[in-house]
């Protein structure tokens, strides 16, 4: 991840479109970037892209700040959710959607009963609730696969790796006295490694678990790089999905006390947490595997470095954790991601797209799928951590029996005729409507739709997402649509099928779907000329987060605080003129990527 966060946070800061650009190109950045080549041109459409990467994420996270209290578990109901979260039949698909938030509470109040756990992060069970309650409505309600459940399961599934190995305890642990606490006890464990993990780590791997996948829009980052979406862009395709994760996830993080593990200079939580999120790419996965089999092998690691490379491990194997499961477990999981396919194929095809998932369209073709994925990543990945942490052999070998069964149901499906098949044919789901996906993260989709004629009213990413319980979950069947249909009769692409954003996102007029957007062509225009000249803006060219306005005194409201930004941050100071108006300026700063191992910056007046 872009490590540049922690430059901005605790200031006004506000964007200068023109006064980015030129950091960018001063530093080198920006030109060439995205196929742009035209002299002058790379910079300013980089700089718009961060500047909207940069409003939207905060815009986003403020908008869903509602209810601000902790999170009240019934007695009946916590003693239930206890016993089923210590159990690896887990299911959240089937619970309501308000005890699937119970049980990202109570993983966490049970992570708490470690010794010198709260001492150690120095946030409360209080902080740690509200924020739980407003990461939820962060993860689409529409999406089949990548829910809130999902991440819930991730989470739970973490634990029971954890507590296997000995680090964590088990969740029956919160039937016990309430003053109790927990300590490891490495006698008759077979892991030294999973003895590395600090409590840091264990909250960082809780918070990634939780968090891995927040704002993810049901499509895969392959379907936005093959459409030109401007968050492919913003990461020159690279880790796009995870990195927006990280970005939505730290600033939810601020905004309820969890901010100040961030800040730490020492104490490396941020870099922990963003480098186990990443690792849930799974385009990076064989690479992981090579790191962690050195390991295996006894490479000598710093112990930061073995501590992140176990974190990653166990979210990995608990985010492909599925195979692992019962069988019944994972068959559900299993029609959750092909509904998720489906939906995106068929986007692929109305938008004339490459195909880059295929969904299954017979049982043959789903079984099939199956033993490909876990004969290539689960299981491997399974075998080659539970070399490391011996506690986790039992879940590999649920894996395998797994892999078994799916192998003897092909046999079957191969030798049987269509109509003599044993097992149920595929349910194929009806296809969510476009406008659906206009409830995403905005810079996930094509550069077309942003610009289409009738944008979203809004004018931000105001998600109406549908309430995720175990009925509409798991019925793949029934048809999902946002409260309030959005006309949507622009979602053709232009003549060409994949524009480029270089044509069709940053000089088309910026419509009303994107917060930080021009309002005509003009003003688009008329600022690149302003960089071109290397003049600053006077004005703000009805641009809503101009870094050059003007307060007037009096005025109370400053600039909106704006979120994670890649590569750049901005500092906003603020002089008096000799009228006695307060002026705001900008210096942007611009840092190396995570590792570059030069955390200055480059200041540009």
């Amino acid at each position: 991840m872009l490590d540049t966060e922690e430059y901005s946070h605790g200031r006004r800061r506000s964007v200068d479109v023109g006064g980015l650009a030129l950091a960018l190109e001063n530093q080198g950045l920006g030109h060439g970037w995205g196929g742009w080549e035209e002299d002058e041109q790379g910079e300013t459409r980089y700089a718009e892209l961060l500047s909207d990467m940069y409003n939207h994420t905060q815009t986003t996270v403020s908008h869903h700040v509602h209810d601000i209290s902790p999170i009240v578990i019934p007695p009946h109901t916590r003693a239930h959710l206890i016993n089923s979260l210590d159990s690896w039949h887990f299911e959240p698909q089937n619970l309501p959607e308000e005890e699937v938030l119970f049980c990202a509470q109570i993983l966490f109040e049970s992570l708490f009963r470690i010794e010198r756990m709260r001492e150690d992060i120095g946030v409360s069970l209080d902080d740690i609730s509200v924020f739980l309650k407003h990461l939820r409505p962060l993860y689409c309600g529409h999406n089949s696969y990548h829910n809130f459940q999902h991440a819930v399961d991730v989470l739970q599934a973490s634990q029971a790796f954890l507590c296997a190995a000995g680090v964590v305890p088990p969740v029956s642990i919160l039937l016990d006295n309430a003053d109790c606490t927990w300590r490891p006890n490495k006698r008759g464990k077979e892991s030294p490694l999973a003895f590395d993990l600090n409590n840091t780590c264990l909250f960082a791997l809780y918070i990634a678990a939780i968090g891995h996948d927040v704002g993810h829009p049901g499509l895969t980052n392959m379907f936005m790089k093959n459409a030109k979406a401007p968050l492919s862009d913003v990461y020159d395709n690279k880790s796009a999905l995870e990195q927006m994760h990280c970005a939505l996830l730290i600033q939810a993080m601020r905004h309820h006390g969890l901010g100040k593990l961030l800040d730490r200079p020492d104490s490396g939580f941020r870099k922990m947490l963003a480098g186990i999120v990443l690792a849930t790419d799974m385009s990076v996965h064989y690479q992981f595997i090579r790191d962690f089999q050195s390991l295996v092998d006894g490479r000598e690691y710093s112990l930061e470095r073995r501590r992140l490379l176990l974190c990653q491990a166990i979210i990995k194997c608990a985010d492909i954790s599925n195979p692992s499961r019962p069988p019944g477990v994972s068959h559900y999981w299993a029609n959750a991601l092909m509904a998720e396919w489906t939906y995106q194929a068929s986007l692929e095809k109305r938008w004339s797209l490459p195909p880059s998932v295929t969904p299954s369209e017979c049982p043959l073709d789903q079984v099939r799928g199956q033993i490909f994925f876990i004969g290539s990543y689960a299981k491997p990945l399974m075998d080659l951590v539970a070399q490391a942490v011996p506690e986790m052999e039992i879940f590999a070998c649920q894996c395998t029996t797994n892999l078994a069964m799916w192998i003897a149901r092909k046999e079957v499906l191969s030798s049987a005729s269509a109509d003599d098949s044993p097992y149920p044919p595929v349910v194929i789901p009806c296809l969510r409507p476009p406008e659906d996906f206009l409830t995403s993260f905005p810079l996930t989709l094509p550069a077309f739709v942003l610009t289409a004629d009738e944008p979203v009213a809004s004018g931000e990413w105001h998600s109406a997402y549908p309430p995720s319980d175990s009925s509409s979950s798991s019925d793949f069947g029934s048809e999902v649509h946002v409260d309030h249909p959005v006309a949507f009769p622009c979602l053709s692409p232009p003549a060409s099928p994949v524009p480029s954003v270089g044509s069709s996102y940053a000089l088309a007029p910026r419509s009303s779907s994107s917060s930080l957007a021009s309002n005509t062509s003009d003003a688009t225009q008329a600022m690149r000329a302003a960089y071109s000249a290397s003049v600053r803006k006077k004005k703000s060219f009805h641009h809503r987060y101009s870094w050059n306005v003007t307060i007037n005194p009096g005025t109370s409201t400053p600039p909106p605080l704006l979120a994670t930004i890649p590569k750049a941050a901005l500092l906003l100071t603020e002089s008096t003129s000799s009228s006695g108006t307060t002026v705001a300026s900008v210096t942007a700063m611009v840092s190396s990527p995570v590792g570059d191992g030069n955390n200055g910056g480059l200041k540009v007046p």
